[in-house]
């Protein structure tokens, strides 16, 4: 690039090199008529008009840097004339002009804990098997995720339900789970008829529907013991007769068809297999089948199935001519606990942590629990005036005649409701970094080992802090930057919210739609755990299948309803691009949209959306694709609008690439009847065939992807928007991950040893 002198020069150069590109380039579209993407470049006559719009001109260099500006119809800018516009651009808002001398942005030091981080926090604080925070209101989001300060507020209805949580919460921690004077159910879980009922149920005993006749749940048990699992299985395998023709007798339906299993798994352990013969739709009245378990308190995934149905070709072999399926589970009830342990709660033990029996507690141990649960809740040493108000509330309770450890579970469900645990208030310490850390690796509160690091003044060393961030990486509490980071980032949370139509996508059930987001949770914790390159989120030759997503797929020698590694030859599939998940997300519900997806690979993989569309722009015509007319040809004919072809001659092309596959993400020659044609052209002129060859050419520029990677992770780490201050340690940050073989933990150790995030108030920021 240029190196223009700055000052009075700097006028001159505006005048002399940069308006005449834009002339020539730019104000054709970008002027006060058309305000092509509501940009009128044209007002900028002058160095100081220039200087007062940063983010103007951080949008250009954006573009022209990516090749989407000017689009591909239109002369590309020279060499020289890029090298004019873009060293303008960075003399006078890079890191050699006035952006370098801005004062940071100012840190986010107020943060509430969202949903999942509060979940995340009580349980690692309490040690309590419950989600208290699924009763909570949903979070806003902000820069696509939802952990953002700005957006976390608190309402009346939010307070009271904190209210409600810190009561039941202290009771759990304190006394446990009130067992019931006999095993009772504690879990009633309905399997849905029929496709069009995922419509319609809203319940949230209802499972997802299977068309493999699955039943599978999450359950909270809140006790140590053995608990009843009574299921019934539907057994329609019955030959459907004409009118008046003798139906098979049971004993002809045992010889026609074989005997199969069913087989009840908790957290992918098969514990119960049921033989099932014959036609059990004849025989209702012989009650469930029972399976008697031994389960330990907690979470725990629970499902019900039919193995062999994972490896038939066809779902729909499932189901009847009358479109019931043959064999599914009706419903699953938990009956429990019987033989519940004896043992206290593991919360009584992190709580009481004198270790002393019930009724045994010496009252100077009050302050020692006190003291450590504000430490944990607080994720700080607390005042002594805060231990004092702690040591009160406790003290008020004993006078009333309450027992020791009602005393406590008072005092518990006031930490449950101070500001210092519901918020996250960052100070100028050791413990700031240590909950920043945590959060942003774990979704929940720092451990042990970190509180020790803090108190030691240790944290801030380079060596320690990169040695605590490896170790957390390898922590399965890491789990959750796939969870929450990835399925946020890659817009995962959207795959339940328009499904696919069931009349043009008969075979795709929601339980296909939930393997499609296992598949790519499994993929991008494989490049954590593995500390794989993040390039391998573009173009990885590996990803993670069972036998029906396999199907779908057609990939052949994947059974069973397990998960397993598989490696891919790249022909057709390889990186995040070609999984059903995103090419499902990224479609309308009855076809592919390459307007959709072409602007979710700009959004979320290339940090370049494109503006929203006019207001008056009509929407495309849907009648005839893919019987008279090919979709790209609909385009076409939609680009034709002065309005519409600026952008979309960015987004159609990629979405082009990605035609070879249906809006369910299967493989596909053609669109109804006419032939599927995935060439393009991307903006900066480049032109590929198929999605191996876009793929290819979307990594070919690493910059680009790898930069709007690291901006990502860092508004989620930050828990704030990145803002054109930051634009020179984000550089820095990508310039260490691509000195780390771009390897995922060079990533997290570039973000955090980054000035953005080590900083707190006290510390440099703004006051």
């Amino acid at each position: 690039m240029l190196a223009f002198l700055p000052g009075l020069q700097a006028q001159s150069v505006f005048s002399s090199s940069v308006r005449p590109v834009l002339e020539k380039h730019c104000f054709g579209c970008h002027n006060e008529k058309l305000m092509t993407a509501g940009l009128n470049l044209e007002t900028f006559r002058d160095d100081v008009q220039s200087k007062a719009s940063p983010d103007v001109w951080k949008r250009v260099l954006d573009r022209v840097a990516s090749g989407t500006m000017p689009p591909p119809s239109l002369p590309r800018l020279t060499e020289k004339e890029q090298r004019a516009l873009a060293g303008w651009i960075e003399t006078s808002f890079g890191e050699s002009g006035p952006a370098a001398t801005a004062q940071p942005s100012v840190p986010v030091t107020i943060r509430r804990l969202n949903r999942l981080e509060y979940n995340n926090t009580v349980r690692d604080l309490l040690g309590v098997t419950a989600n208290p925070a699924s009763e909570f209101p949903l979070d806003d989001s902000g820069y696509g995720f939802d952990n953002i300060a700005d957006v976390l507020s608190l309402s009346p209805m939010l307070m009271e339900k904190y209210l409600a949580a810190a009561r039941k919460l202290s009771h759990l921690a304190v006394y446990g789970e009130p067992l019931p004077a006999q095993p009772a159910t504690i879990g009633h879980y309905l399997g849905k008829h029929s496709q069009d009922a995922r419509r319609t149920l809203a319940a949230q005993n209802i499972t997802p529907f299977s068309l493999r006749g699955s039943i599978y749940t999450t359950h909270v048990f809140p006790w140590d013991g053995e608990y009843e699992f009574r299921y019934r299985v539907v057994n329609f395998r019955y030959i459907l007769t004409k009118p008046g023709e003798k139906r098979p007798t049971e004993e002809e339906l045992r010889k026609l068809f074989p005997t199969v299993d069913a087989v009840l798994s908790i957290d992918g352990i098969p514990v119960n297999h049921s033989p099932i013969v014959g036609n059990l739709a004849m025989e209702f009245d012989r009650g469930d089948l029972v399976a008697r378990v031994p389960v330990k308190a907690g979470e725990h995934q629970i499902r019900a199935s039919f193995p062999h149905l994972a490896d038939i070709d066809n779902p729909l072999n499932n189901v009847n001519q009358d479109l019931r399926r043959k064999l599914w589970f009706d419903y699953l009830d938990i009956v429990g606990p019987f033989n519940p342990s004896k043992d206290r709660p593991a919360s009584y033990k992190r709580i009481f942590v004198c270790g002393h029996t019930k009724g045994g507690h010496l009252p100077s141990c009050r302050r020692t629990i006190l003291t450590n649960l504000a430490r944990r809740a607080y994720r700080r040493p607390p005042t002594s005036r805060e231990v004092q108000n702690l040591m009160a509330i406790a003290q008020r309770s004993v006078q009333r005649g309450d027992p020791f450890e009602e005393s406590i579970r008072l005092a518990v469900q006031a930490v449950l409701v101070s500001p210092n645990f519901i918020f996250r208030i960052e100070r100028n310490s050791d413990y700031a970094l240590a909950s920043r850390l945590s959060y942003f690796l774990w979704s929940s509160m720092p451990d042990e080992d970190l509180f020790r690091a803090a108190a030691d003044k240790r944290l801030r060393n380079s060596r320690v802090l990169d040695a605590q961030v490896r170790r957390m990486l390898a922590d399965p509490k890491a789990s959750m930057l796939a969870e929450n980071f990835a399925a946020q980032w890659l817009q995962l949370r959207a795959l339940g919210r328009s499904t696919p139509d069931p009349d043009r996508f008969p075979k795709v059930d929601e339980e296909l739609l939930d393997f499609m987001r296992q598949e790519t949770i499994l993929f991008v914790q494989s490049v954590i755990n593995e500390d794989r390159s993040v390039h391998d989120f573009l173009n990885g030759r590996f990803t993670y299948l069972n036998g029906p997503l396999a199907r779908h797929y057609g990939i052949p020698g994947v059974t069973g309803e397990k998960f397993q590694r598989v490696e891919l030859d790249g022909a057709q599939r390889g990186g995040l691009l070609t999984h059903a998940s995103i090419l499902t997300v990224s479609s309308y519900p009855t076809r592919t949209s390459p307007v959709l997806r072409g602007k979710w690979v700009l959004e979320n993989l290339l940090g370049a959306p494109p503006p929203p569309p006019p207001p008056d722009v009509p929407e495309l015509k849907d009648s005839g694709i893919g019987a008279s007319v090919s979709l790209r040809e609909r385009l076409e004919q939609h680009r034709a609008n002065p309005a519409c072809a600026a952008c979309h001659q960015q987004m159609d092309p990629i979405g082009f690439g990605l035609e070879s596959f249906d809006a369910v993400g299967a493989w596909r020659t053609h669109d109804g009847k006419v032939p599927i044609d995935s060439s393009g052209t991307l903006p900066d002129g480049r032109s590929f065939q198929g999605p191996r060859e876009l793929i290819t050419a979307l990594g070919a520029n690493p910059d680009v992807f790898t930069r709007n990677l690291c901006e990502r992770m860092l508004t989620y780490a930050l828990g704030r928007g990145i803002e054109r201050a930051d634009a020179a340690e984000v550089e820095r940050i990508r310039k260490r991950l691509a000195a780390g073989n771009y390897r995922f933990s060079s990533l997290a150790l570039a973000i955090v040893n980054s000035e953005l995030f080590q900083k707190t108030i006290g510390t440099g920021a703004r006051p």
